[in-house]
């Protein structure tokens, strides 16, 4: 997909043991493929059919070695076979490569840019990408990549090219679905359920991807864990309690405070906030890009401490922003909404360390605030 991107002209020649399969493009399009040798049962279906007899047999066969052009200018001058059974033909050859080339477990990949000797008679017909997507749906998935699809607690993650090599692509709409839910943070059944799709549908649409390397499963130390993920949604809740306190009294300006308020921490804290907008966003949008950043932090040692201390002192600081430019009262007053909110977030009771040191954080502020 880069070297259509790119328009690149060149071979691209693929390598596992004793294998070796090459593709041909001109400006970025898939044009011919080797590596299989289709025209011998080419030559002996024709021969089976009486298109040809044993003389021709030899005589063509003689050409097939010495490359495309020569058999199929043969073929095609000696009205043995039409101009659309050949491009025919040669459509069926680059399928049979491009699923060959799928098939191997790691290819070492080598582009040489240069232009191509093959007449324009031997190009195939199709457009690159749509045929791409059409040969990786009708192959069957290895056992390593069965395993992977039938499992229900993988995570899958986007890589890097996903969203540009996206644009690109002519999804159907099972397939845009279910590259929509993936975040590196649901697993394989959480995807499923949500996407409304069949098992089938699901699981054809994940090979996809995963065979056009623009999902990978997810670590599982990489994984975020159930506890985690409650303190950010516990520590979110209170958050949109200051934010809806101070978009009372100042409007969509609290953008700025919330801001200035971020820009003012240390990493890792900085980081997990950075693109954060609780005005324009809800609840779940903003977990899942806390997720992220939080997840892009592999090297933390005490993770479940770096989430508390860092949301805590989030909080901290808007609590002081809006002691100065709010006053006292309505600081007071947050703090109170929020220790009372937990009280009521019944979550939290699943995990009550992360309650407690939640609540405990507050009525130290609260009693700073007022002494």
């Amino acid at each position: 997909m880069r070297l259509q991107r790119d328009g690149s002209t060149g071979i691209l020649a693929l390598h596992e043991g004793e294998k070796q399969l090459k593709l041909f493009l001109k400006k970025g399009r898939l044009v011919y493929a080797e590596g299989i040798d289709k025209e011998g049962s080419l030559l002996v279906e024709l021969m089976s059919k009486g298109k040809i007899d044993l003389r021709q047999l030899d005589e063509l066969r003689v050409l097939k070695q010495e490359g495309p052009d020569g058999l199929g200018k043969a073929l095609l001058n000696q009205k043995i076979i039409s101009e659309a059974v050949w491009r025919g033909f040669l459509l069926l050859k680059v399928k049979a490569v491009l699923c060959a080339a799928f098939d191997m477990e790691n290819p070492d990949p080598v582009f040489n840019e240069s232009e191509l000797s093959i007449l324009p008679r031997n190009f195939i017909p199709l457009e690159s990408l749509p045929l791409l997507l059409d040969t990786i749906r009708s192959t069957t998935p290895r056992k390593p990549l069965r395993e992977i699809l039938k499992s229900k607690d993988e995570v899958f993650g986007l890589s890097p090219d996903a969203p540009t090599c996206k644009a690109l692509l002519p999804l159907n709409p099972s397939e845009e679905k279910t590259l929509s839910l993936i975040d590196g943070r649901k697993t394989a059944k959480e995807i499923l359920k949500s996407s409304g799709l069949t098992s089938r549908l699901f699981q054809k649409s994940l090979y996809l991807f995963l065979r056009l390397g623009l999902v990978g499963t997810v670590p599982q130390q990489w994984r975020i864990s159930r506890e985690h993920s409650h303190i950010i949604r516990l520590y979110l809740n209170l958050l949109l309690i200051v934010e809806a306190n101070y978009r009372e009294e100042i409007g969509k300006r609290s953008r700025k405070v919330f801001k200035k308020c971020v820009t003012d921490m240390a990493l890792p804290g900085k980081a997990l906030f950075s693109d954060l907008d609780l005005v324009n966003e809800n609840l779940q949008s903003a977990a899942q890009k806390i997720d992220a950043h939080f997840m892009q932090q592999k090297t933390l040692s005490d993770a479940r401490l770096v989430l508390l201390t860092s949301f805590s002192k989030l909080l901290y600081l808007l609590i002081m922003r809006m002691n100065k430019l709010l006053g006292k009262k309505r600081a007071e007053k947050t703090i109170e909404e929020m220790i009372n909110a937990l009280n009521h977030f019944d979550p939290s009771k699943k995990n009550p360390e992360t309650m407690l040191h939640a609540t405990r954080n507050l009525e130290d502020l609260l009693r700073q605030m007022k002494s």
